[in-house]
């Protein structure tokens, strides 16, 4: 064979690629996800143990003991009660993950090709397969996060609203700034008037007050005063603003790492709503009176947010941290990279306003968790976004070799 009958490496892939369905991708996922719960069938955290007892006590007597959950995920632990079940949940919450980012994907671009890149990412992604293994909120929350994206993205705001706000019942990170995402999407997105992107926030406001009623009655009941979300934010807030804290994470005194919280002192203070308050204000006055360490605190959590491989001590291993750069690592790349060839190539600037609610998106946990306390699970539940440009910036890029390929083909002839 000579060398001009040599066919590239890149061509090669495409021809692959063209091969690949949708339905063989998902596949993958499954058959990933499976073999992840033979290696791993412990794999699980002391969180997981929370969701499970939470469920058991509100099934058991209505109400849930632990201050510091949201319902959703119990409720759904609850009615499995039992660890396989709830995995086997959570990888069939995975798998249809892989069939929304590829959707979300494909309405954002209009690129096939790289709506089958984010899938086939997404279906082999090791944070994803351990993730889906752990009974943690994770998994579940991207999917309700990922489906109100999408609904969003299709102006379908109503059903956007009500997949946003179960997200808020499972994990509250977006109770400030979902309304704000309901109007980028109204507004800049999708160019509606401003009297109609407000009237959407109504109807935001409505759902919310739907879906909520029923925790809320459940918070009065159990603290005999109104309590909107519950009562984890003292913990995150001391946790991350306190003298100890040297990581930016909130680490425990067990984990084989410095303490970054001592949560003792409180321990006196019974009742949990006054502890809650309590563990603010002393957050409150470490930020007033200490300025600087504030600021270098953020500085140090952002670059641990960041963090291409895992802080947690039996995760820094040699095997964790090249699976981590290799697979986390080159999405983060290419995602800056179709970054800048969005900001920097006139033709696809488009792209920078229908991609302001993730940009928004990424910003706002980015900057909620160098206040608060921050850690690669913290980050994850935007990495689906960083994959989706990532794969549109890969083959943006991979076009313009098979170009250049052709062209050079063609003088050659």
């Amino acid at each position: 064979m000579t060398n001009k009958t040599k066919i590239p490496l890149f061509l090669l892939c495409r021809k692959i690629a063209e091969r690949f369905k949708l339905r063989h991708i998902l596949l993958i996922g499954l058959l990933f996800r499976i073999a992840a719960l033979i290696a791993m069938p412990n794999n699980q955290f002391p969180d997981s143990h929370t969701y499970v007892k939470a469920g058991e006590q509100l099934f058991a007597n209505g109400v849930i003991q632990k201050h510091n959950v949201m319902p959703l995920y119990p409720i759904l632990c609850g009615i499995l009660n039992n660890f396989l079940l709830i995995k086997i949940a959570d990888i069939t919450f995975s798998v249809l993950t892989i069939y929304i980012i590829y959707q979300l994907s494909y309405i954002i671009f209009k690129n096939k090709a790289s709506a089958l890149l984010s899938a086939f990412i997404a279906a082999v992604y090791p944070f994803f397969n351990f993730y889906a293994t752990a009974a943690l909120t994770e998994t579940s929350y991207i999917l309700l996060l990922l489906s109100a994206f999408y609904m969003l993205y299709r102006q379908k705001f109503i059903i956007g609203a009500f997949f946003l706000i179960l997200s808020i019942l499972e994990r509250p990170t977006l109770d400030f700034a979902a309304p704000l995402i309901m109007f980028i999407f109204a507004y800049f997105v999708h160019k509606r008037p401003l009297s109609y992107s407000v009237k959407i926030l109504s109807y935001y406001i409505l759902v919310y007050l739907l879906l909520f009623c029923p925790w809320w009655i459940h918070q009065y009941n159990k603290y005999d005063k109104f309590v909107r979300i519950n009562l984890a934010d003292g913990i995150v807030w001391y946790s991350g603003n306190n003298p100890m804290n040297q990581s930016g994470g909130g680490v425990a005194s067990n984990s084989g790492k410095p303490a970054d919280v001592d949560l003792s002192r409180f321990a006196e203070i019974k009742d949990p709503y006054k502890q809650n308050q309590a563990m603010k204000q002393e957050a409150f006055k470490f930020i007033k009176n200490n300025p600087d360490r504030f600021i270098k605190l953020a500085a140090l959590k952002f670059c641990r947010f960041w963090r291409l491989y895992p802080y947690a001590p039996e995760y820094e291993k040699p095997f964790y941290i090249i699976i981590s750069v290799i697979s986390y690592g080159s999405v983060l790349l290419f995602f800056l990279l179709s970054t800048a060839y969005f900001i920097f190539i006139k033709e696809n600037r488009i792209f920078l306003r229908k991609l302001l609610p993730v940009f928004f998106l990424i910003t706002y946990f980015t900057l909620v968790h160098m206040i608060l306390i921050s850690s690669l699970r913290y980050r994850f539940p935007i990495e689906p976004f960083l994959i989706i440009n990532a794969s549109y910036g890969f083959i943006s890029l991979f076009n313009k070799i098979i170009k250049y390929n052709d062209k050079k083909t063609e003088q050659l002839k």
